[in-house]
């Protein structure tokens, strides 16, 4: 995969992540939890970390993933 953001070639991997991961609008100095509409919940598994088929460009650090597709842990 080509990084969108500078051009170079992304290396494959995965995403490996603790109990909470969210996409807020606003930093939260707490919570996690949703506060607006566009806030995104991304993983919350609260016994084991999630999982995510990613690309990372070292060149700039960017590293995109799907968090829709979370692995299934074994």
């Amino acid at each position: 995969m080509i990084c969108p953001q500078c051009g170079k070639e992304m290396q494959p991997g995965f995403l490996q992540t603790g109990n909470i991961i969210a996409f807020n609008k606003t930093r939260h100095k707490i919570s996690l939890n949703s506060k607006h509409e566009e806030d995104v919940m991304i993983a919350k598994n609260t016994l084991m970390g999630s999982d995510f088929h990613a690309f990372i460009c070292k060149e700039c650090g960017l590293i995109v993933f799907d968090y829709k597709n979370v692995i299934s842990h074994l």
